[in-house]
């Protein structure tokens, strides 16, 4: 990790990373079609399989500008069952872009946390679009559960930078305290 600290590390980390979102927005955009086929399979068959819905078929329609208006639709017992998945999935550019942005990091472990972050985000877009369809009714009687569900999606990216990118730090920290704390209460310490 960079040691260096102070105004201009800050300043030049977030140039970086609001250069790198910007670009990896609008790519993740023009690349959503494909994604959104990947989401149909990988949930279709966990709704047909293990929840039981008899799913026909799914689409993606792309719409608006740079595919902003994205919408899954899983066809079940002869109905359309439809979700905007755009502003879904579109928290993986951010975490891309704050690991790519954060300073100190070699390329081997930058790449490890790309990944396990991107699986992560990628496993909770699946599950959710899983549990909306499913649940989807009881979901539009109590539309707290529809928020929090956002307000976790949106920081998730953040939590997922902070843990793998400065794991190690955060573990030396804990246990700089707790060293700390056990040399207050040995005995002789006043």
């Amino acid at each position: 990790m960079s040691t260096k600290t102070g105004r201009g590390s800050v300043a030049f980390f977030c140039a970086k990373f609001l250069v790198f979102v910007i670009v990896l927005v609008v790519l993740w955009w023009l690349f959503l079609p494909w994604y959104g086929q990947a989401l149909i399979q990988a949930t279709g068959m966990p709704l047909r399989y293990i929840m039981g819905m008899n799913v026909e078929a799914g689409n993606i329609e792309a719409d608006g500008v740079l595919n902003t208006n994205t919408v899954l639709t899983l066809v079940v017992d002869g109905r359309g069952r439809s979700m905007p998945i755009a502003l879904l999935v579109t928290n993986l550019p951010p975490y891309v872009a704050l690991v790519l942005a954060t300073a100190g990091i070699g390329w081997k472990r930058r790449v490890r946390i790309l990944v396990y972050g991107c699986c992560i985000l990628c496993f909770f877009h699946a599950a959710f679009i899983i549990v909306a369809l499913r649940f989807q009714d009881a979901m539009l009687q109590a539309s707290e559960i529809p928020t929090a569900v956002i307000q976790f999606f949106l920081t998730l990216p953040f939590l997922l930078w902070i843990v793998f990118a400065y794991w190690d730090r955060i573990v030396v920290t804990a246990q700089d305290d707790a060293d700390t704390v056990s040399d207050d209460d040995s005995p002789g310490a006043e």
